[in-house]
């Protein structure tokens, strides 16, 4: 009996780093560092090549993401079912419906001021994310640096819903 509990908390463990780890992008990779954990070099290849790509704000604004184009484009969001303990936090996926083999995108914010309603009702408009396809939107992809410990986000302003309310 006592070698079942062992093997059963590693087993949960294991799963446990498994789900964390699933999805990881270039920022996430400087929170290992920041927690005490040593990222390995495959990830810092790619986390230092892809900053180096990315267009560099000329206004001290925001930057918009590397896989989108400068102006509003329809997406389909759905919830990722991801949760982590710091921000910013990728809890939204954002895929290009007239671009089906991309890779998708993951959002840590949906900003609908734009859209003027109320909480109660963003709160309805955004439940369909958690459903498939999702709920598709017309918006713009920001890039936020600095955003919280886990680095920079990925901010999706809506600008009208298209299907899904």
């Amino acid at each position: 009996m006592t070698f079942r509990q062992p093997l059963l908390t590693a087993a949960l463990a294991l799963g446990l780093l498994a789900g964390c780890s699933k999805g990881t992008t270039p920022a996430e990779s400087p929170r290992a560092a920041e927690s005490g954990g040593t990222p390995s070099a495959p990830m810092d290849k790619p986390a230092t090549d892809k900053p180096a790509t990315a267009p560099e704000p000329t206004s001290g604004g925001t930057a918009a993401a590397p896989s989108a184009e400068r102006g509003p484009a329809v997406f389909f969001l759905r919830n990722s079912g991801v949760r982590c303990m710091t921000t910013p936090c990728p809890y939204f996926i954002a895929t290009r419906p007239d671009r089906p083999g991309d890779e998708p995108i993951q959002v840590h914010e949906v900003d609908t001021a734009a859209l003027g309603v109320s909480d109660e009702k963003r709160a309805s408009i955004l439940e369909v994310a958690n459903g498939n396809p999702g709920l598709k939107v017309e918006g713009t992809l920001d890039t936020v640096p600095n955003a919280g410990p886990a680095g920079a986000a990925t901010v999706l302003r809506v600008r009208r819903v298209v299907e899904g309310q």
